[in-house]
C-alpha cells in the first residue's frame, strides 16, 4: 500500500518534500493557503488544497488522521506553526512533524510533545562545516549529536585493498554501508561510453576497493575523521 503524507507549507523547504515523496510513489497532500505556491507543484503532487492550516475544521476535512504523517513546514510564521499544531493534536494526526527555524522554537514544540523536528538550516550547517573540516568528506547526514552516515573519498592507503582487509569495525568503530563507484557505459547506438555512478550493494568481504570510490560508512564522527586521515 502506497504511503500517504501531508505537507503543509509550500515554501522552498514544504515544496520540494512534497515533490520528492511524490516522486517518490507517495501519495501526496499539498496544503497552503497561497494559490499561486499550489499551483507550482500541482502537477507533480497528488493532490493540492487551498485552507488555513490554523482551522480545525477545514483541517478535518481532509481526513489527516488517515495519513502516515503531517509535516508542517510553514517555517518563519511560527505562530501559525504552533496553531497548526495544536490542531493536529486534538484531531489525533497519527504523526506529526514539524520544520522550525531556531533552537528556542524547537524547545518550545518539545514543550508541545512534538519530538520530531526538522531544523534544516542547522543540519546544512552541520554538513558544511563536514566538508570543511573532513577534506574527503563528500557527504554526511547527522544521526545525533555523536553519530553520522557519511560519504566519503576513499583513503589512498585503502585503494586495492579487500572490505576483509580494511576492517573498519576493528580498526575504527565504522561499518561500511556500501561503496558508491563510477563506470563506463556504453550506449545504445554505437555512441561513446559515459561514466555513470553505480551502487556495489552491501560489500562482500572479498570487494575490493578502487582508486575514485566513495565509502559510504556509519560511525562516530570523531572515528570517520580518524579514517580519512589514514
Amino acid at each position: 500500500m502506497d504511503k500517504k503524507f501531508a505537507v503543509i507549507g509550500l515554501g522552498h523547504f514544504g515544496s520540494h518534500l512534497a515533490v520528492a515523496l511524490a516522486e517518490m510513489g507517495a501519495e501526496v497532500l499539498a496544503i497552503d493557503d497561497d494559490l499561486e505556491k499550489l499551483d507550482d507543484v500541482k502537477d507533480k503532487v497528488t493532490h493540492t488544497v487551498r485552507l488555513d492550516a490554523t482551522d480545525e475544521k477545514a483541517l478535518r476535512s481532509q481526513g489527516l488522521t488517515d495519513f502516515d504523517a503531517v509535516v508542517v513546514a510553514i517555517g518563519d510564521n511560527f505562530e501559525a506553526t504552533l496553531l497548526s499544531v495544536a490542531m493536529l493534536q486534538k484531531i489525533e494526526a497519527k504523526r506529526i512533524i514539524v520544520r522550525c527555524t531556531t533552537p528556542v522554537h524547537e524547545r518550545i514544540l518539545n514543550h508541545l510533545g512534538i519530538t520530531e523536528i526538522i531544523l534544516p538550516a542547522a543540519e546544512a550547517a552541520e554538513r558544511l562545516a563536514n566538508s570543511l573540516m573532513f577534506e574527503k568528506v563528500v557527504d554526511s547526514f547527522a544521526l545525533s549529536s555523536e553519530y553520522t552516515i557519511a560519504e566519503v573519498n576513499v583513503p589512498d592507503s585503502f585503494v586495492g585493498k579487500t572490505v576483509q582487509e580494511l576492517d573498519l569495525p576493528h580498526r575504527f568503530e565504522i561499518s561500511l554501508i556500501t561503496i558508491k563507484r563510477r563506470v563506463l557505459k556504453g550506449q545504445l547506438l554505437g555512441f561513446k561510453k559515459r561514466e555513470v555512478e553505480t551502487i556495489l550493494g552491501v560489500p562482500p568481504a572479498t570487494q575490493c576497493v578502487e582508486q575514485g570510490d566513495v565509502l559510504v560508512v556509519f560511525g562516530r564522527k570523531k572515528a570517520i575523521q580518524r579514517m580519512t586521515q589514514e
